[in-house]
């Protein structure tokens, strides 16, 4: 048993050191050797887990289409409005893709290599597909504008959410309200900032609150327990 969880946590340790890598310089720049040494485990240990950089990569997809998967439909389980729920899911990328290296190497390499749309491997086709499920129920209890389509409407909140990575990852301009050690706006605040935008002209009337939303937003507490670096993840020899 003790030499199962060891294999376990070496395993957890190399997923997150090549997501780390991944993250930084791609899928053709990343080296094994790099990884091996991020995850503090010989190229040996390695090799016993993932024979090829390919199944290293195809693994990190997988965790970070799982993980995703499983905040967000941890969601899709409260209380109507359910165009609330979409705002929490995208909510919950936005932290995924600014917090969690795992999620974002997922996403690079979903964009770098040529597969065929899987959403098991690829989270934008999960992502697309989870946000929306909910948006046509959101439809069907009336909770949308007329005339707003809720493809349209999954390809608006997908762009929200998964632009403020870059927002996030761009230095402040000279024009910037912060001084360049001061606080950054995080990817949720503005997330927050493009909602309040655009819901009025996405809710069905009368749904708003006087405050220009529909409800308080929700996080899962679960998703502080994600890896977010190499240091986070166990490590153990091999």
């Amino acid at each position: 048993m003790a030499k199962q969880e060891r294999a376990e946590r070496t395993r957890s340790a190399l997923l997150t050191a090549a997501a780390d890598v991944f993250d930084h310089v791609g899928y053709e720049r990343a080296s094994l050797n790099a990884i091996s040494e991020a995850a503090g485990v010989t190229k040996g240990a390695l090799s016993f887990h993932f024979a090829t950089k390919a199944d290293l990569a195809r693994a990190v997809q997988s965790t970070a289409c799982s993980s995703s998967r499983t905040a967000l439909t941890a969601l899709d389980h409260t209380h109507p409005p359910t165009l609330q729920t979409v705002i929490d899911m995208t909510h919950v990328l936005a932290h995924l893709l600014e917090h969690h290296v795992v999620v974002r190497a997922g996403i690079r390499l979903s964009r770098e290599l040529d597969h065929a749309p899987d959403a098991a491997y690829d989270c934008t086709v999960l992502w697309r597909e989870l946000l929306e499920d909910v948006l046509r129920r959101a439809e069907d209890d009336h909770g949308l504008a007329p005339g707003h389509d809720p493809r349209t409407l999954t390809a608006l909140a997908l762009t929200m959410a998964t632009g403020t990575e870059l927002l996030v990852r761009t230095p402040p301009g000279p024009e910037a309200h912060c001084s360049v050690d001061g606080p950054r706006d995080t990817g949720r605040d503005w997330l927050a900032q493009f909602w309040q935008l655009v819901l009025p002209g996405v809710a069905a009337p009368g749904r708003l609150r006087p405050t220009g939303t529909l409800g308080p937003c929700r996080v899962p507490a679960s998703l502080y327990d994600l890896p977010r670096s190499p240091r986070d993840a166990v490590r153990s020899p091999e």
